[in-house]
């Protein structure tokens, strides 16, 4: 069977048929990949049956591969693999619980974030446990030449614990970041507007999970444009919305997309992920024009 890639959704995202990921790629079939995920953002992979092992062998095709900050929630025996599962077992979690359940950006909080992300599927809820995912190609492309101009003059700071101020204490929930992994990932600076390696093309670079401020500016200051921008960018002409199978690998990339896990499942209804991030390259601005 040949290869196929098909849009899923008007937004952004394409399912893949025709490849089977448990054993190595051909590299013809490497490129298309590669080249498909630059242009849709977000790859399906239906019906994959694949051990840890190959799951990080994949992945590993695009490049080195990350180890989550959050060190209890990563695969004994494979820590590159980033565990999200609400799963307890003999009283013991077995990875994150309700990780990402706000817009964000992988690890965009580090000086070098995320290229992509790859997630495995291996229990789902019946009902519920969706990811949305929104192209920030069409956020940018969509916004007035004169907001373009201006918000490539700009950067921004990106916050690991910037999530836990936005979405949890402020509703008087316990924070989810522990001290020891806000050390490891303190602040940092990257431009509003960016280019993309591969297409050349300019994309937002924010999120409302880790963005908490402009640089050279106070978070009051930020945030009426702020919180524009974040209207705009999850509105729902640029989302598609994943519903879960068991066995899918959804294949993002964070340069050029969002993301939101969906929390509308309870406690007892099971679903366990497997994740590998795929390092990137310092996030810039190319052919910048001051207005």
């Amino acid at each position: 069977m040949s290869i196929s890639i098909q849009k899923i959704s008007p937004a952004v995202g394409a399912l893949v048929k025709g490849v089977d990921l448990s054993i190595p790629v051909p590299r013809d079939t490497f490129d298309v990949l590669e080249g498909a995920l630059a242009e849709h953002g977000v790859l399906v992979f239906r019906d994959q049956h694949l051990t840890p092992a190959q799951h990080v062998a994949f992945s590993q095709l695009f490049g080195s591969l990350e180890t989550h900050v959050i060190s209890e929630a990563l695969l004994e025996g494979y820590p590159e693999i980033y565990v999200v599962s609400n799963v307890v077992e003999n009283g013991k979690p077995k990875g994150r619980a309700y990780a990402g359940t706000y817009w964000h950006s992988d690890l965009s909080y580090k000086a070098v974030p995320a290229m992509g992300s790859m997630m495995y599927a291996l229990q789902i809820p019946e009902i519920g446990g969706d990811t949305m995912f929104a192209n920030m190609y069409l956020a940018y492309d969509t916004l007035s030449v004169g907001l373009q101009r201006m918000l490539e003059q700009l950067w921004a700071i990106h916050d690991f614990g910037h999530a836990d101020k936005r979405y949890f204490s402020k509703r008087g929930a316990t924070a989810r970041l522990n001290e020891a992994a806000k050390k490891k990932t303190p602040p940092v600076q990257h431009p509003v507007v960016r280019t993309h390696q591969t297409t050349g093309r300019k994309a937002l670079f924010i999120n409302p999970g880790f963005t908490s401020r402009f640089v050279d500016m106070t978070e009051e200051e930020s945030e009426p444009l702020l919180e524009y921008l974040f209207q705009h960018i999850t509105q729902p002409a640029f989302i598609y919305r994943h519903q879960w199978q068991v066995n899918d690998l959804v294949f993002w990339d964070n340069r050029c997309t969002i993301h939101h896990a969906i929390r509308d499942y309870g406690e007892d209804t099971p679903r366990h992920m497997h994740r590998t991030t795929i390092c990137g390259d310092k996030p810039f601005l190319s052919n910048f024009n001051a207005v």
